[in-house]
């Protein structure tokens, strides 16, 4: 599935932002922090270490392509 979606885009981003958090989950941009640190927490990273687009999809339970797709138009 990944592959398909790397074929169609130039060059996409491994790392999710919290400015992509907030546009995928329509919230603020604090709300969307404390998400992704709350995934990181339970992915048992530190603030510094980053989150990828596919462990945020696995733990919100959504297709990884759809995510792709929101942040990479």
């Amino acid at each position: 599935m990944l592959t398909d979606i790397s074929i169609t885009m130039k060059n996409p981003r491994l790392c999710i932002t919290a400015q992509d958090i907030s546009a995928i989950l329509n919230i603020t941009p604090r709300q969307a922090s404390r998400k992704l640190q709350e995934i990181r927490d339970a992915y048992g990273k530190q603030y510094h270490q980053y989150l990828t687009f596919a462990e945020f999809a696995a733990y919100t339970d959504l297709p990884l392509d759809e995510l792709y797709k929101r942040c990479h138009p």
